[in-house]
């Protein structure tokens, strides 16, 4: 709470607050878009309480705390709509084949990895998106969602919350067929089993029932099926000739997904491709609208881009080169109206959390295959990992802007750096030449999390030694030793003489 402090003579000086960041050329992404050379932002009991003008804020309050942001940007903290959980422990392994990478990791997560293996994934992924400024991150557990264990969610939600990052994760049912095979290794040996759909909801519940809204509210659960339509491709489009007829269980995940949604009071998120939409809008529990975002939507029509519209579905981006093989129209959805988030999609095969890079990716894919090199202006592209994406987990009311009342999460970035000198034209230097590690400060709830590149909340070291272990553990258990590969010295062009070996 803010607290008078009084001069002997009984007038009243400054409010006393907690922090206060002052002198920076802070970019609030507010109503406005206001951009203050000289500003500062005022923090109490884990919110914004004023900002403004650095000379004016300093006059009106004092700080327990006050960090001086010369020659640094104040931005919101970044946010990250859609990523995996898993995946920072098994990076790269099976990146050179990637016809097979969903093939080899899929498997693995199932039948391989330990309740241990997800705390230490969930750590180190929390470090990477703070280390990048991100304060927000969406975690689908594994490359399709595995909710069988509630362990599994579980354990990768006490180590955000341990590090302070907020974390949506996301548990829900896995594609077909069911009943579906999974393994554990409580004896220390593998147990296979068979789950059942039902197993796979009540292990999504059981998530919800511990960890939705908990953390002081920076840990949500999002109930995540694989895709919206069961009965297609789950990984590319599908042509409107082939997707035509919804099966009982399409109709059963969406009825099942909707219900448990509402019982929580919570959101749903999920991926799509062409074909899907349009299918998916026949059904009267559809997996659409303003509470929902989708996921990829490459190849999706005009016509799909409409329903998008017309149901206040939120649509997230994460630009790559599968793109040639079917386009997400990222600027037809934005003319249409629909809210558009740009996402990492991170940490496997290939990409990190760095938001920075993502949107740097997704505007030249999008320009390129537009053949329009004016498409998606940097003030835009900022937009899409703030408000933006904030919108698209329906948090909007709390983060991805600067304002008064809203939590106090922020992300400084030093400017003082050759690539980002000289100080002009903040926002341009921030989209076109800025990397995650660039972020100099993290506050997230009014937190420092980490200042100065040092993480204050966790023992940084201790974390990776934990995460190198469980991935060394993850590959012995698994075999992935053959998906070690050779960086390829002296080659133009990849080859692979012999048959990938999947895991069963």
């Amino acid at each position: 709470m803010l607290s008078p402090v009084g001069m002997p003579n009984g007038r009243e000086l400054h409010p006393m607050i907690d922090l206060l960041l002052t002198g920076g050329t802070v970019v609030t992404v507010d109503t406005d878009r206001r951009v203050l050379l000289d500003g500062a932002v005022a923090i109490d009991t884990g919110r914004i309480v004023a900002v403004g003008p650095a000379a004016e804020i300093g006059r009106q309050y004092q700080a327990e705390k006050r960090i001086d942001c010369r020659g640094k940007a104040v931005l919101p903290g970044l946010v990250d709509a859609h990523g995996h959980g898993g995946h920072s422990l098994i990076k790269t392994i099976g990146a050179d084949t990637p016809t097979f990478w969903m093939r080899i990791v899929t498997p693995v997560y199932f039948n391989f990895t330990t309740p241990e293996y997800w705390y230490a994934d969930g750590l180190v992924s929390a470090l990477e998106r703070l280390k990048f400024g991100v304060t927000c991150g969406v975690s689908v557990m594994g490359s399709m969602p595995r909710a069988d264990d509630p362990r599994i969610g579980g354990n990768h939600a006490r180590a955000y919350a341990e590090v302070g990052v907020r974390e949506v994760v996301c548990v829900g049912p896995n594609g077909p067929p069911w009943p579906h095979p999974v393994s554990t290794w409580d004896s220390g040996s593998r147990e296979r089993r068979l789950v059942s759909f039902d197993e796979v909801m009540a292990g999504t519940e059981a998530v919800l029932d511990q960890w939705h809204r908990g953390a002081e509210d920076r840990i949500r659960v999002f109930v995540t099926p694989f895709t919206i339509i069961t009965s297609l491709d789950p990984s590319n489009p599908t042509a409107a000739d082939a997707a035509t007829t919804l099966t009982d269980h399409d109709r059963l995940q969406s009825r099942r997904v909707r219900e448990l949604a509402a019982r929580y009071q919570t959101r749903i998120h999920t991926d799509a491709f062409a074909g899907m939409v349009r299918l998916a809008a026949k059904d009267e529990w559809a997996l659409l609208g303003p509470d929902v975002h989708i996921q990829h939507l490459r190849g999706i029509s005009l016509q799909e881009v409409e329903i998008l519209a017309e149901t206040g579905t939120h649509a997230t981006h994460a630009a790559s080169s599968n793109q040639v093989s079917g386009r997400c129209p990222v600027p037809e959805l934005m003319h249409a109206g629909v809210n558009v988030a740009i996402t990492t999609d991170g940490t496997s095969p290939k990409v990190t959390f760095d938001l920075f890079q993502a949107i740097r990716r997704a505007q030249t894919v999008q320009q390129l295959m537009a053949r329009d090199m004016f498409l998606l202006p940097p003030g835009k592209l900022l937009e899409m990992i703030t408000i933006d994406a904030a919108k698209a987990l329906g948090w909007e009311d709390e983060i991805g802007s600067l304002e008064v009342g809203k939590k106090a999460d922020v992300t400084v970035v030093n400017l003082r750096q050759p690539h980002l000198t000289p100080d002009i034209m903040v926002v341009h230097r921030l989209v076109y030449e800025a990397v995650g590690n660039d972020v100099e400060t993290v506050i997230v709830d009014g937190e420092i999390l980490m200042e100065d590149r040092q993480v204050l909340s966790v023992d940084e070291g201790g974390a990776l030694d934990l995460g190198q272990q469980e991935s060394q553990k993850l590959i012995e258990r698994a075999g992935l030793q053959r998906h070690v590969h050779e960086p390829g010295w002296g080659q133009v062009r990849l080859e692979r003489d012999e048959p990938v070996v999947l895991p069963e």
